[in-house]
């Protein structure tokens, strides 16, 4: 049993729902950045993608407002907690969609895994949490192996790389920022609010550039909003029920299904030095999951 931060009850965790729902984010996440490839290579930009796909994951998940418990949910959520979760996602979900214009899948996850380094940075100089000697050590291999992966030449990091590193770290305020998230704040409201977030903020940012979607183009932008809300659902139910030890370690297999749809779809074959750099990245990451003390806050059940 454990008490939430927001004081709002005592519920047990349930590591075996939370395991599971990390298992499913694995399979799914690597679908949505081969979606947004395949988007991009039918002509729509960034900006245009992050549009549509907020639009229609809110209009998909407004109906389920019809549901009384729902929209209980909304009006009693931490709207002040929402708003940092929600700044946080639809940041790093910009980042993420951006870089997949140009690389190769397998290297926007790996350069992904450098979240779990960029959590416990937060944790640390936000919060406070100490950060053992083996913890800083773990971080010094995790950024050696991100440089093998991104390898900057004379003319340094690409733009497209970088914008996937403050990705990773603004994903780390997200997930301290769910984490934290106070037990009378839903998963629904979780959804909804980030969902209403992107809405608005890709159809002010993105809205006047957005044509109407061609019939292959929106059956893509359809599966995409469908599968990010699997996805941020299966990301909320892990981190707000499982131990980030767990979590994080389950999360480590995108790799391999990022790595085999970008040799199927893309033939993008990482090299040797890919691998090591990527091995190095999970190795680090690891370690800091296991140095992580804090237990995770307990929740309401999710709708």
């Amino acid at each position: 049993m454990a008490r939430t931060e927001g004081g709002s009850g005592v519920i047990a965790a349930r590591p075996v729902l939370g395991a599971t729902a990390i298992l499913a984010n694995t399979i799914l996440v690597p679908f949505i950045g081969t979606t947004v490839k395949m988007l991009a290579a039918e002509g729509l930009s960034a900006l245009e993608i992050l549009a549509l796909r907020g639009w229609l994951t809110f209009l998909l998940l407004t109906p389920l407002l019809m549901l009384r418990r729902n929209r209980a949910a909304v009006r009693a959520a931490d709207l002040r907690a929402h708003a940092v979760h929600a700044a946080f996602a639809v940041s790093t979900m910009a980042c993420f969609y951006f870089a997949l214009r140009t690389l190769p899948l397998v290297t926007v996850t790996a350069i992904n895994f450098t979240t779990p380094i960029f959590t416990l940075l937060l944790a640390s100089l936000l919060y406070g949490d100490r950060v053992r000697p083996l913890g800083w050590l773990a971080l010094a291999i995790g950024f050696a192996g991100a440089m093998l992966v991104l390898r900057p030449g004379m003319d340094g990091i690409g733009i497209d790389a970088m914008v996937v590193l403050l990705g990773s770290l603004l994903a780390g305020g997200m997930n301290i920022a769910v984490r934290r998230m106070p037990a009378r704040s839903t998963n629904y409201a979780v959804l909804f609010y980030f969902s209403l977030a992107g809405a608005v903020v890709y159809g002010l940012v993105g809205g006047p550039s957005v044509s109407m979607p061609t019939q292959t183009q929106f059956i893509w932008l359809l599966g995409l909003a469908m599968t990010a809300i699997a996805v941020h659902g299966c990301i909320a139910l892990a981190y707000r029920l499982a131990s980030s030890v767990l979590v994080g370690a389950l999360d480590y297999g995108r790799i391999v299904f990022a790595a085999l749809l970008g040799y199927l779809l893309f033939d993008e074959v990482p090299d040797v030095l890919d691998w090591v750099g990527i091995a190095m990245i999970i190795a680090s990451g690891l370690v800091v999951l296991r140095l992580s003390t804090r237990r995770p806050a307990a929740v309401a059940p999710a709708t």
